[in-house]
């Protein structure tokens, strides 16, 4: 399996892949991704930024997300405390694998190659991802991955009726020995 950068040309593949995310929490009643985020603009402006990377195996993409640097807007305010102060980070968000390969581990297998990826770099201090509090599979995906959770960020307009949610933030520091991966 390899990461790479996504390309406009990857954009259908990763629509169904959030798509059957979106269905995917909805059959488990959980209230993420059920309005309009993340939509059509999001994930295009993600793609022409570079901040998307995708997991690709013979052709077919298995997994995405954003892998977005610098100060997260959505980070500055927390209910907690971050792992790490005015250092530099990369924020994942919008972690998807695709349906018709579950039960592969490819979550795992994504953050595992992002970490190798942040790992090359000097400066990047560490990786922050937040989740719904309902999402308990991406809770248990998230923590497997040595994330530690450092508390609550809000996110305005993140339910189904634009509601504010208060996710679950995670932090891992980069550069951790490999015996702490997933």
């Amino acid at each position: 399996m390899l990461l790479r950068q996504a390309t406009m040309a990857d954009l259908p593949q990763i629509e169904t892949i959030i798509s059957d995310g979106r269905d995917l929490l909805a059959k488990q009643n959980i209230d993420q991704w059920q309005g309009t985020y993340p939509d059509m603009s999001i994930l295009v402006d993600d793609i022409e930024q570079g901040f998307t990377v995708v997991l690709e195996e013979d052709g077919e993409i298995l997994g995405t997300t954003a892998v977005i640097p610098g100060v997260d807007p959505l980070y500055v305010d927390i209910n907690g405390e971050w792992l790490t102060k005015d250092t530099p980070y990369v924020a994942l968000h919008r972690v998807a694998v695709s349906s018709r390969h579950h039960g592969r581990g490819l979550a795992n297998e994504l953050l595992t190659q992002i970490f190798n990826l942040v790992d090359q770099s000097e400066t990047i201090q560490s990786i922050r991802i937040d989740t719904h509090p309902d999402n308990l599979g991406m809770q248990h995906v998230i923590k497997k991955a040595g994330f530690t959770e450092t508390g609550r960020v809000k996110l305005v307009g993140a339910t189904k009726n634009n509601g504010d949610v208060d996710d679950f933030a995670y932090e891992r520091l980069a550069h951790q020995p490999v015996a702490a991966r997933v």
